[in-house]
């Protein structure tokens, strides 16, 4: 399925993929124009025309940026769209297919539950899945330019990562069981449902109303609270990435100094802005991984029933 989409839709996701590197790149221009525009006023003797060339890319850069962003967005999203579309018509052509023992195996809970839920998270999976592949750039690129200018130090950060990795391999780890269990839970308590549809009457006949009101709640309190512990541990994930930039200048600042280096006005500016840079990846790290992990559950639930047995 995956080699699937990249045939259909390589072309725009190469162009997403361009734009969005593209953006990345013009994000770190002005971080290094903060430190030449603060060194040319300390200066007080360069050239008017350096000054302005400066100004005028500090102003530029951002520009461009958002601009890039927001083309990357309509594109990403129209892939994201095109694909739940196509994967939901896939989907619902493969239900009418299914050979009976494959549709006594799925039901028509699991299927709906497929085309409204898993089909959909492709929806900004294209968006998620671009920062996934460019945080590393971005890290890289934020590295290197903090290693010119706090040398050693600048290094920190891949050393907090370093060490926050087995945490978040064992978040990551329990983040897709339970997306799993969710989704198994969530189609049981569906496929109940539009069985007690179909024989509403006979539950009406029979005065069953009680008994499967009761059924149908134990069901849901079941997937709540999985999903319940799924959101808690997206939580915890997101407190352990969302934290971590917190402590990254003081880290690093703390590292720079205890090694020996002098600040200066230029240097503490320009530096903050690379931090910043490098703290982007860290803050949509865990949002990005979730829904990548989503998508990834989702897409092997739809492989399941697109490969299932058919009608001879």
């Amino acid at each position: 399925m995956k080699l699937s989409i990249l045939q259909c839709w390589w072309p725009l996701l190469a162009l997403a993929s361009t734009l969005h590197v593209i953006e990345v790149a013009l994000q770190f221009v002005s971080p290094v124009l903060i430190k030449m525009i603060v060194r040319f006023i300390d200066a007080r003797d360069g050239r008017l025309f350096l000054g302005i060339l400066y100004a005028v890319g500090y102003f530029m850069a951002p520009l461009l940026q958002n601009i890039l962003s927001c083309c990357f967005v309509i594109h990403c999203r129209r892939l994201g769209m095109r694909t739940w579309g196509a994967t939901s018509c896939m989907v619902f052509e493969k239900s009418l297919r299914l050979s009976q023992p494959a549709a006594a195996s799925y039901g028509p809970g699991a299927v709906t539950n497929i085309m409204q839920v898993d089909s959909a998270r492709f929806d900004f999976a294209f968006f998620h899945l671009n920062f996934i592949f460019s945080m590393p750039l971005m890290l890289v690129l934020g590295v290197v330019l903090l290693y010119r200018n706090l040398g050693i130090a600048a290094f920190t950060p891949l050393l907090v990562m370093g060490v926050m990795f087995p945490l978040n391999k064992m978040l990551v780890k329990r983040l897709m069981n339970l997306s799993r269990e969710t989704s198994i839970a969530r189609d049981a308590r569906i496929k109940v449902l539009m069985e007690v549809v179909h024989a509403v009457r006979l539950v009406k006949m029979l005065a069953w109303e009680r008994r499967i009101m009761d059924l149908v709640r134990q069901m849901r309190d079941a997937e709540m609270r999985r999903i319940a512990r799924f959101k808690a541990f997206e939580v915890l994930n997101g407190l352990v990435w969302q934290g971590m930039p917190l402590m990254l200048p003081v880290l690093t600042f703390g590292a720079f100094l205890a090694l020996g280096g002098i600040l200066d006005t230029a240097l503490v500016f320009s530096s903050l802005a690379l931090l910043d840079m490098v703290r982007i990846p860290m803050n949509l790290f865990p949002q990005a991984l979730q829904v990548v992990i989503q998508v990834k559950v989702g897409m092997d639930r739809i492989e399941g029933l697109l490969s299932a047995e058919e009608i001879q």
